[in-house]
């Protein structure tokens, strides 16, 4: 059956959807994608479109979701409860003892000490915070003891963190006669101990998953889950006005002027979700001229957050002028701020750094490169142009989400749009700014703030380490690795009748992660 078929299909079927429920027909619900899944194993790479799937079928040590913008940094998934020891480095797991995998074996410690000591030998993703493990130790079939180099504060709320795109809990079972997680009968077959089971997944076309009945919490109340590539956001628009979507999440998010006339449709809910992340921009200090503090601080006044704000978010949008965000509340430095928005000052700062207007105007040329996101693809249309107000040549590229991810990686970019995240601890700092740190993609190198943010991940004390992650913030705010721009907020839409998504409060605290869909409810159920 060829990919047109299946789409056909799964439109067909979502036809029915909306009175079929009533009728004890199944209830399915259909997540549009912007692009689709690399492999179906989550933990060997950033493949954004595989978090959905994966997030559904496999469990997770610990866990959070969108409910951490109400104070929830971290919860159990396997996890039954954990224990720090007194010197920080060991960190004891109990786990749920009736967990089974979808082909029906039991989930033990093995499992997650199997995972977990994978990851760490090939360098997977989620070895950003798992590498401070020195050791993994088997107590017992339900108890896992993460002994640790170093104490390490925040590694609970980082690891559930990372959980939500990586550091599934694979079968040992069916995986320890592979290299790692990269081939195999199941690498494209998931078998996991999550809230729904692997059905199929046609290549181009969707991938299908179905309620596991014998999930350790209770069955889904949905019957199936669909993933759709669906690349045009302008046709998932038009799937969803005509009724054959019921969630149209963020990656999709109508224009904001469009919100008031949307919030007086009774058919919609408009969702607006806060987050812990930030949009912003990074920029790439092994490249001249972005490697001069001076050029990257005439970026930072060129931009002006207000008119962006009103031309990318309809005024909708919160401007950041902190390096964080407002979910995280005391740990932001109010006194660090960005510079603000003075023309003549970007001006002044580029032709004191030796880059005055050449004879056609420009000073030096710059690419800018968001992801695939239209947040960020508005945002960054009107950071172009303010650029080009001061005399630099900047120019959009554009690629698709894995092209992105990868060159993120690579640091082959000028300018990239990003989203900085300041928790569920604020040791998130050291991902970000530390020499060497995961997702410094900017090269930036600073010695005082890696031996602050070293020692600052290992106390306990409070207001030693609110003292620490002040000074961090007072260094980048300076030295402008990044720029800061906006509190993220996520935009989606939902059918009335339709609950429990993991952007919604009913969804919080039990969603699996954010891309987890087990606490939904469609209509009637």
């Amino acid at each position: 059956m060829n990919s047109r078929i299946l789409a056909l299909a799964a439109a067909g079927a979502l036809m029915l959807i909306g009175t079929a429920f009533a009728q004890g027909q199944p209830a399915t619900l259909v997540v549009p994608q912007t692009g689709e899944p690399k492999t179906l194993s989550p933990n060997m790479a950033s493949d954004s479109h595989a978090f959905g799937p994966g997030s559904n079928v496999y469990s997770h040590l610990v866990a959070l979701d969108w409910g951490i913008v109400k104070g929830t940094t971290a919860y159990g998934d396997l996890a039954e409860s954990w224990t720090t020891s007194a010197d920080g480095k060991a960190v004891t797991f109990k786990l749920h003892k009736n967990v089974k995998f979808h082909d029906g074996k039991p989930v033990t410690a093995h499992d997650v000490k199997f995972t977990y000591d994978t990851i760490i030998r090939k360098k997977y993703p989620s070895f950003v915070v798992l590498k401070n493990v020195r050791e993994i130790a088997v107590a017992d079939d339900h108890t896992v003891v993460l002994h640790l180099t170093d104490p390490e504060t925040g590694f609970v709320p980082m690891l559930a963190q990372v959980s939500t795109w990586t550091a599934k809990i694979y079968p040992k079972h069916l995986w320890e006669g592979q290299d790692g997680f990269e081939g195999g009968p199941h690498l494209n077959a998931p078998i996991g101990s999550g809230p729904f089971k692997f059905v199929r997944w046609e290549k181009g076309g969707v991938v299908e998953l179905e309620a596991n009945p014998d999930y350790f919490r209770g069955r889904p109340k949905l019957d199936r889950l669909i993933y759709r590539p669906m690349a045009d956001i302008n046709v998932a628009r038009a799937e969803f006005d005509a009724g054959r979507l019921h969630y149209l999440p963020y990656d999709y998010a109508p224009p904001l002027a469009e919100v008031p006339a949307l919030k007086r449709n009774q058919n919609i809910k408009v969702v607006f979700t806060p987050s812990h992340f930030s949009r912003d921009i990074q920029l790439n200090l092994a490249r001249p001229p972005l490697d001069k503090r001076e050029v990257r601080l005439a970026i930072a006044h060129a931009i002006d957050r207000e008119a962006m704000n009103k031309l990318a978010f309809n005024g909708l949008w919160t401007p950041a002028i902190h390096a964080s965000v407002e979910s995280q509340g005391e740990w932001i430095n109010r006194s660090a701020k960005f510079p603000e928005h003075d023309k003549a000052k970007a001006e002044k700062l580029l032709d004191e750094a030796g880059l005055p207007r050449k004879a056609d105007g420009w000073r030096f040329a710059v690419t800018v490169t968001p992801p695939n996101f239209v947040d960020c693809k508005a945002m960054m249309e009107v950071l172009v142009q303010q650029l080009r107000q001061v005399g630099i040549n900047a120019k959009l590229e554009q690629f698709d989400q894995a092209t992105w991810f990868r060159r993120q990686f690579e640091k082959n970019f000028d300018i990239s749009c990003y989203f900085t995240r300041y928790g569920p601890d604020p040791d998130a700092f050291r991902e970000h700014f530390a020499t060497g740190g995961g997702r410094n993609f900017q090269s930036f190198s600073n010695k005082e703030l890696d031996e602050i943010a070293a020692k600052a991940s290992v106390s306990r004390d409070r207001a030693e380490r609110k003292k620490a992650y002040d000074r961090i913030q007072e260094i980048v705010v300076s030295e402008l690795p990044y720029i800061n721009l906006f509190n993220e907020q996520k935009t989606t839409l939902l059918r009335a009748g339709w609950d429990g998504f993991n952007i919604e409060e009913s969804g919080f605290d039990k969603s699996l992660t954010w891309f987890g869909f087990y606490a939904v409810k469609p209509p009637g159920r």
